[in-house]
C-alpha cells in the first residue's frame, strides 16, 4: 500500500508541475449525446487572502483536473478573464445541451439577502463590477442533468433551509446545481452528487473562521488542500464513487478515515455519495 501511495504521490506531482494550454471547447450545436464537463476559474483575486501562489496552484490543479475530464469528456475549461458572469451562464446552458454535465469550479463566493431571505453567488472574474452569478441565475440555466457537481467555493453546502423558493427564485446552491429542492446529505439513491463546503473551518493555522480552503494552505508536512482536489479527481478518474474516492483520498494525504479529518464536517456531499462520474 505504501508503495502504491508513493507512485500516486509522484504521478500527481509530475503532473501538476507540468502545464497545460488550457481548451476551450465551443460546439452550441441544439443536442448531442453523452457527457460534457466544464471547468471554471475565475482567479478573483482578493487581496489579504490570495497571494501569487494561490493563483498558481489554482491554474495546476485546474490543469489536472482538466486533463482527467477531458479524457472522459468534451469540456469547457474558462479561466481567468474569459471566466466572467455571462460566459459563466452561457457555458451552464450549453452544458444543458448534452444528457449530462460534469462541473468543477473554484473560487469565491458573494452572499446576501434578498427580502429577507439568503442568497448565494459565485463570483467571477469580473466580480468587482457586479460579476456575481447567484443561485437563481444558475437554477434557470441548469437542471436534473448536472449529474456530478463541485464548488469550490465558500459556503456552497450551508445547510439547507427554507422556503426553498422566494420572489427572486431558487434559494441555496445545492438545489440550484441539480434542481432536487430535498437533496439528502450523504444520501445512497439517485444519479446526482454535489460537493461543497460548510463553515466548519478548524480552528487552527488558518487566517479563516468562514469559508471553504485555500488551495496552499498546508495540511501536513506533505500535502496542502491543492492536492485534496487533485486525489479525489485523480480516483475519481479510475472510476471511484464519490465516497470511495474520498476515503482514499483521506488515507494518503491524512493517514485515517475521511471521518476522522478536517474534513469531516467541512466538505459536504449532497445527493448519492456512491455515485460514480458519468
Amino acid at each position: 500500500m505504501k508503495k502504491q501511495i508513493t507512485i500516486i504521490s509522484l504521478l500527481l506531482m509530475g503532473l501538476l508541475l507540468f502545464s497545460m494550454t488550457p481548451l476551450i471547447f465551443r460546439n452550441y450545436a441544439s443536442a448531442y449525446p453523452g457527457t460534457c464537463a466544464a471547468n471554471f476559474l475565475p482567479n478573483y483575486f482578493v487581496a489579504g487572502l490570495d497571494t501569487s501562489n494561490e493563483i498558481w496552484l489554482s491554474e495546476q490543479t485546474a490543469n489536472y483536473i482538466v486533463s482527467v475530464l477531458n479524457s472522459k469528456y468534451p469540456i469547457f475549461d474558462y479561466r481567468n478573464s474569459a471566466c466572467t458572469d455571462s460566459n459563466f451562464k452561457t457555458i451552464l446552458t450549453s452544458l444543458q445541451s448534452y444528457d449530462k454535465a460534469v462541473i468543477y469550479s473554484k473560487g469565491h463566493r458573494d452572499a446576501t439577502y434578498f427580502g429577507g431571505y439568503s442568497h448565494y453567488g459565485l463570483a467571477m472574474n469580473n466580480a468587482a463590477t457586479g460579476g456575481t452569478v447567484w443561485d437563481y441565475d444558475i437554477y434557470t440555466r441548469t437542471s436534473s442533468k448536472n449529474t456530478h457537481t463541485f464548488i469550490w467555493h465558500c459556503e456552497t453546502a450551508i445547510p439547507l433551509t427554507n422556503p426553498s423558493n422566494d420572489t427572486y427564485g431558487c434559494r441555496q446552491l445545492q438545489r440550484a446545481f441539480t434542481h432536487n429542492y430535498n437533496i439528502p446529505l450523504w444520501g445512497t439513491s439517485g444519479s446526482q452528487v454535489y460537493l461543497g463546503w460548510t463553515n466548519n473551518v478548524p480552528q487552527y493555522n488558518y487566517p479563516l473562521t468562514a469559508g471553504s480552503p485555500q488551495y496552499e494552505w498546508n495540511i501536513n508536512y506533505n500535502y496542502n488542500y491543492a492536492q485534496v482536489a487533485s486525489v479525489y479527481y485523480y480516483y475519481m478518474g479510475q472510476n471511484y464513487a464519490t465516497s470511495a474516492a474520498l476515503i482514499s483520498m483521506s488515507n494518503m494525504i491524512y493517514g485515517t478515515s475521511f471521518q476522522n479529518t478536517d474534513l469531516g464536517n467541512w466538505l459536504e456531499v449532497y445527493g448519492n455519495m456512491n455515485a460514480k462520474l458519468p
